[in-house]
């Protein structure tokens, strides 16, 4: 079990890393300002409503707990924590 726990860290890991990596290239295939599900560095969902996108990962037979999801900001974009 604790491997499986560990993959599965490891994959979400990978897909949070791939969507900041390719951040511009969501944002020109019509991604900004839409909630993007990503799974094995592939977008898997999308919308503008979160309820949505946690609806067609159900749909897919995914659970939404376990995989990266991120919204994605405009171009210059600044978050203030």
């Amino acid at each position: 079990m604790e491997n499986q726990e560990i993959q599965m860290l490891s994959n979400f890991e990978k897909d949070s890393e791939w969507f900041y990596d390719h951040m511009d290239e969501l944002r020109k295939k019509g991604f900004t300002g839409k909630f993007v599900a990503v799974k094995n560095q592939k977008p898997v969902a999308s919308d503008k409503n979160i309820d949505k996108v946690i609806g067609e990962l159900d749909k897919q037979g995914e659970n939404p707990s376990f995989l990266f999801i991120e919204f994605v900001h405009p171009e210059g974009y600044v978050l203030l924590l």
